[in-house]
Parts: structure tokens; C-alpha cells; sequence
């Protein structure tokens, strides 16, 4: 159970779906680059293992089945391995870590979101943890937008928009972020070109016809992630307490007392994990990645 703006409680329905499928396309793309680093040590160790004897157990010890690489992964058969590139800044307190630091990072945030299990102590690294995951989410639907993918059921767009329904159900997404629209997304449902064009009619008649106004819809949609992840959250106290860092200790800890947080805050960093204990958080988030399915 995590503490949202609701209470001491774990996300539900389209919420938890739609946090599930961000943190196992992150889960995925960090398998990956764990598997091609594993790949370029062993290649190391095998030319070397001629003239070095402990390298040469060692290279044999890596292909042994229990260790090989192969087996380090999760199955996830639709995962798509180019999910950056758009520009999107990943938290620096969740991107400083090596993956296997980041995959224990998601397993302890994804657990407690998802699970009866307690939250972890306030820190930076989750609080910042937390922000990764729907800058993830930002990404994938950039991808979608870029790719002409419709929104439908099962969408990055459509799950995004069941997600802050449910944790809105009273806010109406249009007006609550002022939007004014001369020309409508061709993807979007029914019901929102429906909102559309009640909101913007008054002002259509007053276009040209011949040149509607172009809309940026990634940022758009980037609004909605904002909004959502704002009135689950709350207010994140990382992004405030780093701007203390690099001036006198005693303000960020008084701070961080008024904000009724640990002085540990920002002290806390992931630990070190060997190929076992990665193996088993990769496991436990594939668990609870695919419990649904």
C-alpha cells in the first residue's frame, strides 16, 4: 500500500493496469541491457580464457544453464525495445542506478503499489521511481502517436484515459486544462470528439474553414499524464528537497521536518544486487506484471 492523495492504499482497475503495462515494458528494456552487457563480459572472458585459468572457469561457469544469460529475461513476447528517443527526461534519482539497481527500485515501488505489502520508507529514489514509470508511459504513447495507432481498447491512449476517469471522475479533462480545439485527433473515442466539439462550436464558426488551427497532441497527452499522476500522488517533495542539497544541510533538514519525512530522505540509495537477487525481483514484478492476464 502506498500513501496516494486518497489514503494509505494500493492503485485498482484501469489505474493498476495501466501502472502494470509501463513497469513491464521498463522490467523488459532493462533485462535487455543487462543480458548485452553479461554478453560482452563473457565475449571478454572466452578471448582471454586460454591465457588465464581463473577467467577460464569462470567463462565456464556463465555457460553453465543455470547462469546463461538466455534464462536471465522476462517473458514478455510483445515487448518492444525502442521505447526512448522522444525526448522525455527520465528522474536523475532513478536513472543514476545501474539496471539491476533500478529493477530493485520497481520491484519495491510496484509491490507496494499493487500489493497489501507496506511502502517503503519516503525517499527520493521511490518518489522519483514513481515519476519514471509514467515518463515511461508518456514514451509509449509517443510511439503510438508516431506509429498512426488508433486509440482503442487496450491502447497506451485508451488506458491512459480509463486510468484518469477512475481517478477523476468528476474533473472533466477538457475544460479542466483549457482546451480549445479547431480541428479533432481522428483517433480519439466518440464520447471526447462528442466534449470536442460542444466546447469548441461557438468558436469553429468563427474559423475559416480552409485553416483549422494544428494541435500538438503529444503534449496534450502529456497534460493528461501530468494531471493524473498529480491527483494520485500528490505533490512530490524530491523535486524541492534537491534544490536544497547544495546549500546549508541544516535547511533541508528543517525542510524535511515540515514535510514530516525521515533526514534520511535523500540519503537513501539502492543496494548493490548480484545476478540471484535480480533474477528474484524480475521474477516477483513478472508475477505481478502478468496476474491479470
Amino acid at each position: 500500500m502506498w500513501p496516494l492523495t486518497n489514503g494509505l492504499r494500493c492503485l485498482e482497475g484501469d489505474e493498476a493496469n495501466l501502472f502494470r503495462g509501463a513497469v513491464g515494458m521498463m522490467v523488459d528494456q532493462l533485462v535487455i541491457d543487462i543480458n548485452a552487457r553479461i554478453d560482452d563480459e563473457q565475449d571478454g572472458l572466452d578471448d582471454s580464457a586460454t591465457a588465464n585459468p581463473l577467467a577460464e572457469e569462470l567463462a565456464a561457469w556463465l555457460r553453465d544453464p543455470l547462469h546463461d544469460p538466455e534464462n536471465f529475461a522476462i517473458d514478455h513476447s510483445d515487448a518492444d525495445d525502442s521505447s526512448d528517443g522522444f525526448g522525455f527526461e527520465t528522474p536523475h534519482w532513478y536513472s543514476m542506478w545501474e539496471p539491476e539497481q533500478q529493477i530493485w527500485l520497481l520491484e519495491r515501488v510496484t509491490v507496494s503499489l499493487l500489493t497489501a505489502k507496506s511502502a517503503p520508507p519516503a525517499s527520493a529514489i521511490f518518489e522519483a521511481t514513481v515519476e519514471a514509470i509514467y515518463v515511461e508511459l508518456a514514451d509509449l504513447i509517443a510511439m503510438e502517436i508516431t506509429a498512426g495507432t488508433p486509440i482503442e481498447k487496450g491502447s497506451w491512449r485508451g488506458s491512459l484515459l480509463d486510468a484518469y476517469v477512475q481517478r477523476c471522475p468528476k474533473d472533466s479533462l477538457l475544460s479542466a486544462m483549457q482546451f480549445e480545439a479547431t480541428t479533432l485527433d481522428p483517433c480519439l473515442p466518440p464520447a471526447v470528439q462528442k466534449q470536442l466539439k460542444s466546447l469548441t462550436r461557438a468558436s469553429q464558426e468563427n474559423v475559416s474553414q480552409g485553416s483549422p488551427e494544428s494541435l500538438d497532441w503529444l503534449n496534450w497527452w502529456t497534460m493528461v499524464i501530468e494531471r493524473l499522476v498529480d491527483a494520485t500522488y500528490g505533490p512530490r517533495i524530491y523535486h524541492d528537497a534537491e534544490a536544497y542539497r547544495d546549500g546549508d544541510p541544516r535547511e533541508l533538514q528543517r525542510y524535511l521536518r515540515t514535510k514530516g519525512v525521515n533526514a534520511k530522505f535523500c540519503d537513501r540509495i539502492p543496494p548493490l544486487r548480484n545476478h540471484g537477487q535480480t533474477q528474484a525481483s524480475i521474477d516477483r514484478l513478472q508475477s505481478i506484471i502478468f496476474q491479470g492476464e
